[in-house]
């Protein structure tokens, strides 16, 4: 109940089966949906707390944030700061792909390999990731042939990944600068085999797309595993049309069962929308003005 109305407080009220609820979407809901501060503390209430006007409740937000911060450094030093893959696909991805790795590069965990597969590009991605990789030895480029698709472009990133942990993001996509780092932390402390975060889509000049009455919604290509037991028992990507990644996810859930599993109720995840995209063909889509 609680998601449900974090992730649509209007649609929360509408369909109660309760007049009373009901009547109180009339009064309480548009306020909400018009306060970006209210759907903020909906969405990440630390986050948006923190950056209060109010100095009482910012400096208590802080406080909470520094010192979950603090436990999640503990944690991961006590396991040696393993190594997280994270693999990207990339096919004519020029325009967007330089802030991509950008966020990848910024990210508070440093145990990391980016690794970039070029689906057969014929703008200058490559040239862009040879650039960021100058600045960034972390960086990696496998290229590739004639287009062979995302989910073959995965595997032949996970082919060459070394990390114990491993992870996704696609190439016009942008990753909350504690998003791996959140992530792992929730992992090993809830010894789970997944962790997944919430995104929200957006236009190219940074407008949110509100999906089938959501402002955000469980992301799958952001899920992070181990790669000792759920990569080697599950394997490799298979070949869709659309959904390669949520149809991996789900034989990740039906393998280990959904209590092994860790949804971090945060929006970690900035996925551009495309309106040709199969993705969206049948869904109803609005920028959130």
């Amino acid at each position: 109940r609680l998601a449900k109305f974090r992730h649509a407080p209007d649609r929360f009220f509408a369909d109660s089966r309760h007049p009373v609820l009901r009547a109180i979407v009339a009064v309480l809901a548009p306020p909400i949906m018009r306060s970006e501060w209210a759907l903020g503390v909906l969405e990440d209430p630390l986050d948006t707390l923190a950056d209060s006007a109010n100095p009482l409740v910012q400096s208590i937000a802080k406080r909470v944030t520094q010192r979950r911060a603090h436990e999640r450094e503990h944690l991961l030093r006590s396991e040696n700061h393993p190594k997280v893959s994270v693999i990207m696909a990339a096919l004519n991805a020029a325009p967007t792909i330089a802030e991509a790795l950008d966020s990848l590069s910024a990210q508070s965990y440093r145990a990391l390999e980016i690794i970039v597969v070029d689906d057969g590009s014929d703008d200058a991605t490559k040239e862009i990731v040879r650039a960021k990789m100058k600045n960034d030895p972390r960086i990696t480029l496998i290229e590739g042939g004639p287009k062979e698709g995302a989910a073959i472009a995965r595997n032949r990133g996970l082919r060459a990944s070394q990390g114990a942990f491993l992870t996704f993001q696609d190439s016009d996509d942008i990753s909350h600068p504690e998003r791996i780092e959140r992530q792992l932390a929730a992992l090993i402390a809830n010894d789970a085999r997944v962790v997944v975060c919430n995104s929200m889509r957006e236009t190219a000049d940074g407008q949110r797309v509100i999906v089938n009455g959501r402002r955000f919604a469980k992301n799958f290509i952001a899920m992070l595993f181990p790669r000792d037991p759920v990569f080697n028992r599950i394997g490799y990507m298979r070949q869709l049309v659309v959904g390669e990644d949520s149809e991996y996810y789900e034989r990740l859930r039906a393998s280990f069962g959904p209590t092994r599993e860790v949804h971090l109720f945060q929006t970690l995840y900035r996925a551009r929308f495309a309106p040709d995209s199969l993705l969206f063909s049948h869904g109803a889509t609005e920028v959130d003005v």
